[in-house]
């Protein structure tokens, strides 16, 4: 009658059988086995010979002298702590964050480095405390931690900066339009009734200054639309992009009152009121003209 494992062993089952080769090519097997083993569960001295190890004694000898070296780094905590080496540290806070560790499960589902989870090779998931950020909840069923919401908060924002914006944006995305000049971020959920693109600068804000936005430097260009306060003749200027010209925005005219001219790029017929000469003046295109 065979031999029967009760309870079945975990690794062998029930019918005690080597999984290697019983020779020394399973022996040096099981210890290049063991050495990665050593290696996840944290070392500081990890060490494995990059040509491998022959199947005779010399190869044996080899792989446990490897396997010593690795085991010697792992160190002995306690109160909790983790052995530098692990993958896993402690903040001052205590809370635990996972480094260097990307697994992919079964189903497909990948856990990056900071998930705060590792599966084991059976597939068990070990949450350590994981926190959701932002609009992120982390709630648990049986072993499962399920993460749900949209994200947010914290770190660089990454901003689309193209004429239209890209596909798969949640909330907080940013935008920055090249047709228009003007970002924009993406609102919903909480007090959002109408999820859509908000520009940021809601307000437009004109320009002030003698002479006409020129686009360099650290001055934006002009875009269709700009807005632009002429200091000297105290009009406003709307940008029109087809003819790259300004335009007055109001079609009476005011005079310019004070003792200095105007600038030059005044528009034929306007006025000037020179405190100098108590004169009346016109700009007919090319000079200050009196208007008698």
């Amino acid at each position: 009658m065979a031999e029967i494992n009760v309870p079945a062993c975990p690794t062998h089952g029930s019918i005690p059988r080597a999984l290697h080769s019983e020779n020394f090519e399973g022996i040096v097997t099981v210890v290049e086995e063991l050495i990665e083993t050593v290696s996840g569960v944290g070392t500081t001295s990890y060490s494995r010979c990059p040509y491998g190890y022959p199947y005779n004694f010399e190869g044996v000898v080899r792989a446990l002298e490897d396997l010593n070296t690795s085991i010697s780094g792992i160190q002995g905590g306690g109160a909790g702590d983790i052995a530098a080496g692990s993958g896993i540290y402690f903040t001052t806070s205590g809370t635990a964050t996972v480094i260097n560790a990307t697994v992919v499960n079964a189903s497909g589902v990948t856990f990056t480095a900071g998930s705060g989870i590792y599966l084991s090779d059976a597939g068990t998931r070990i949450n350590l405390n994981a926190e959701g950020q932002g609009t992120v909840n982390v709630s648990y069923s049986g072993g499962l931690a399920i993460f749900t919401g949209t994200g947010g908060g914290g770190g660089g924002a990454s901003v689309t900066v193209s004429g239209e914006p890209a596909a798969g944006y949640d909330t907080g995305s940013l935008w920055f339009d090249t047709n228009e000049g003007r970002l924009f971020v993406y609102a919903s959920g909480g007090s959002v009734s109408d999820p859509a693109w908000y520009q940021t600068n809601a307000e437009g804000i004109a320009l002030m200054s003698d002479v006409p936005p020129s686009g360099t430097g650290s001055n934006a260009p002009p875009r269709q639309g700009s807005i632009w306060f002429n200091t000297m003749m105290g009009s406003l200027f709307v940008y029109d992009a087809v003819t790259s010209g300004w335009y007055e925005a109001s079609s009476q005219r005011a005079f310019a009152y004070g003792a200095a001219a105007p600038a030059a790029s005044s528009a034929p017929g306007a006025g000037w009121f020179d405190t100098n000469s108590d004169q009346l003046k016109v700009w007919d295109g090319f000079n200050w003209v009196n208007a008698n």
